[in-house]
């Protein structure tokens, strides 16, 4: 049978059509073989017609009681049927694979008897609360726009996102069973006789939940829809899906542990500052019914370490602030919960959750900035870098000790924020329509400071003792924002607010930063180790706070060390997989000293081959030194304070030279 063969048939037996398949017979026109059971068949009803078109070779057959198809074979009345239909109840099936009868979210009922009437038809499998699910909702309405008028259909199941076409309700996964999805955001497109045709992701932007390129470099749901009705098979025909898992319950384990004893104790140290109502998470875990629901997911995510977000590895010289990592103990404990049916245990041992942050935890600040007018923030989109200039209407100058920041916002995904003092920023600004100005990786001017950086989950950042940033009259604060739009939600605003602590007397010692990194970087295409490296000797003493990588989508691994006088070395950071969306300021547990004539080193690796699941081209291009997202960088900043003044002019001196050695000569690659 000819693709859309079955969608040309008497209505009355559409239903029969979409159960066949269409072979040649030396003593038949065509054979239809059905395979269905025979308790299928022998309930189906009593269709009559005189006009049945197969493989659209007519032939006049008069089909009196389908209920007699339940005999082996079955051949028309003489030689003048020339149809022969077969029904074999013991092999699979092939056909009519798809069988469900579900309600939308308006309430209207959409069955399986409808495929045939479709050239094909796409399942797309969502979660609300998936934050990829939601980012590829701009790219199905899309897909909708352009296929639905040439005979695809759509549907999402269980998605309750505004995808534009019938959401159906399906709380026992039947579908997703049928079709054999198991996560969220997954494609499946099914010709009109059921047949899966593809299987597999909508495009390849995301690597994993957290690892993304800035737009998609191949988009396959869109090409296998272009190949089925071209009439070829879609190649390849099954791609991975990357999402959330599917949560199919799993079998109760009496000796699984519960979440009442072991599991609601690990969500509560390690997830819930994020995920709960008014944080940046995308759903809340404060309540088991939050967790069981999402328990498959919550073991894979922390098996694979994607979850809690934290880039670095331990680092046992100098252990880092505030990690946010699991214990191999923890993830086992995730696991069996997720593998023994998510038990709840003794409701009544579960601890209570941790109260909500204060909304400014170390209490009321000296003084709140916030932009001039809201933040457009779009509702679906690529990522948006921008930076908007924040006046300080500061009395003299000022000396910062902390500072906090709040988004406003769920959709900003870090920020960073700089003092400006020439106005460089404001020139810009001007220079540029609509709100901020666009400025990926750098602010575009020379900061004459910085306060630091906010990601979700941190905390306010209080400087060492002795610290502070000097804040002069005049300045201004700049705010370097990354935009993650939601992709499934209507375009709103936002309004930061930066929160900022003083302290009266000048600081008594000075923070500064020892930048190591190149300019010189020229990436080709296919080239997957291109290594950068640079050092630094320091000239004097120096006490280590803190240390900010930063790169762009090509960079693979980062490390950085210091090679002390006697010939030892000490470990700085080590970061195996680098993730753009999750670099961050890491600050140490304990501050410690590097003695004069130390050597700072680093090495980044870049992979600017197709294997790299970041690279923002494909085919790969050649990629150099530069600002914009599809350009690379190699920073790395070691935050330190001169043991005294005196040692502080003296760093200086040393920076600037080696500023202008790399801006007029080179660093080592």
């Amino acid at each position: 049978m000819g693709p859309g063969a079955a969608s040309r048939l008497h209505p009355a037996v559409t239903q029969i059509a979409a159960t066949v398949k269409v072979i040649e017979s030396d003593n038949f026109d065509t054979v239809l073989f059905a395979r269905m059971p025979i308790p299928f068949a022998s309930r189906w009803p009593v269709h009559d017609t005189n006009d049945l078109r197969f493989a659209g070779r007519p032939g006049p057959e008069i089909v009196t009681s389908v209920s007699r198809l339940s005999t082996p074979f079955f051949s028309g009345f003489g030689a003048r049927f020339r149809t022969r239909v077969i029904l074999d109840p013991v092999l699979p099936w092939i056909a009519l694979a798809l069988t469900f009868s579900l309600p939308d979210s308006s309430g209207h009922i959409h069955s399986s008897d409808a495929l045939p009437r479709s050239k094909a038809t796409v399942f797309v499998f969502l979660a609300p609360q998936c934050p990829l699910s939601r980012a590829v909702i701009p790219e199905l309405r899309d897909l909708h726009r352009r296929f639905s008028s040439r005979g695809i259909g759509f549907f999402t199941v269980n998605g309750h996102l505004p995808s534009g076409f019938p959401d159906l309700a399906d709380p026992t996964h039947s579908i997703a069973r049928q079709l054999e999805a198991s996560i969220t955001p997954q494609a499946v497109v099914v010709s009109g006789r059921g047949e899966i045709l593809y299987t597999g992701r909508v495009d390849d932007r995301a690597e994993s939940l957290t690892r993304t390129r800035p737009a998609p470099t191949r988009r396959d749901l869109r090409l296998a829809l272009e190949q089925v009705l071209a009439g070829a098979d879609p190649d390849p025909k099954r791609t991975r899906a990357v999402g959330c898992t599917i949560e199919f319950p799993a079998p109760a384990s009496d000796s699984a542990p519960t979440y009442s004893r072991q599991i609601a104790p690990i969500l509560h140290r390690h997830c819930v500052e994020c995920h709960r109502p008014g944080q940046s998470g995308p759903f809340s875990l404060l309540r088991y019914q939050d967790a069981a629901a999402r328990a498959s997911t919550i073991a894979r995510v922390a098996s694979a370490r994607l979850m809690p977000p934290w880039l670095p590895a331990p680092n046992a010289d100098h252990p880092f602030a505030g990690r946010r990592a699991l214990t191999g103990e923890e993830i086992r404990l995730l696991e069996q919960w997720a593998a023994g049916g998510a038990p709840r245990g003794d409701s009544a041992l579960e601890p209570p959750p941790p109260p909500p942050p204060a909304q400014w935890p170390l209490g009321p600040p000296d003084a709140i900035l916030r932009p001039t007018a809201p933040i457009p923030i779009a509702g679906a989109g690529p990522d948006q870098y921008l930076c908007f200039v924040v006046a300080a209407p500061l009395n003299g100058t000022r000396y910062v000790r902390a500072f906090d920041f709040r988004p406003g916002s769920s959709a900003l995904h870090h920020a960073l924020l700089f003092l400006d003092s020439t106005q460089a920023a404001r020139r810009r600004d001007a220079e540029h329509a609509g709100a901020g100005y666009p400025c990926f990786g750098t602010p575009g001017f020379l900061p004459s400071a910085s306060l630091g950086g906010w990601t979700p989950g941190n905390t306010a950042l209080a400087y060492p003792a002795g610290a502070a940033v000097r804040f002069r009259s005049g300045a201004d604060l700049v705010m370097q924002i990354h935009i993650h739009p939601d992709g499934a939600m209507p375009s709103s605003t936002a309004m930061p607010e930066i929160a900022l602590y003083f302290q009266d007397e000048p600081p008594a010692r000075r923070m500064m930063d020892v930048a190591l990194g190149s300019r010189r970087i020229d990436i080709a295409p296919g080239e997957s180790g291109y290594i950068v490296r640079d050092h630094f000797t320091i000239p004097v003493a120096l006490e280590v706070t803190g240390i900010i990588p930063h790169a762009h989508f090509l960079a693979q691994t980062m490390r950085g060390w210091a090679t002390l006088p006697d010939g030892s070395r000490v470990e700085l950071i080590d970061i195996p997989q680098w993730n753009f969306n999750w670099q961050q300021q890491y600050r140490y547990a304990e501050p410690f000293v590097l003695p004069a004539e130390t050597r700072i080193e680093m090495e980044f690796v870049y992979d600017n081959s197709a294997a790299n699941p970041q690279n923002p081209f494909s085919p790969p291009q050649r990629v150099q030194w530069g600002p914009d997202s599809t350009d690379e960088m190699a920073g790395l900043h070691v935050q330190v304070m001169p043991l005294d003044d005196e040692d502080a002019e003296e760093l200086a001196r040393y920076l600037w030279g080696r500023l202008m050695r790399e801006r007029w000569g080179s660093l080592e690659r």
